[in-house]
């Protein structure tokens, strides 16, 4: 899968992810991005974004 299809993909499920308020489809989409190297760090940077703009976020379930 050629790198601008990747990039169309994972932003696309990550805007999913936060009108559904789904936590799961937007750990996926941070987990797809080439820049975060494991699901694991995925979720710890998902976590610490979360904390860090609570009053901005919309609320994932």
């Amino acid at each position: 899968m050629n790198l601008y299809i990747r990039n169309i993909n994972y932003i696309q499920l990550l805007v999913e992810g936060v009108v559904e308020g789904s936590y799961q489809k937007v750990l996926q989409s941070f987990a797809m991005n080439k820049t975060v190297p494991s699901t694991l760090v995925a979720k710890e940077i998902l976590d610490d974004m979360i904390e860090a703009n609570k009053g901005f976020w919309p609320e994932l379930k």
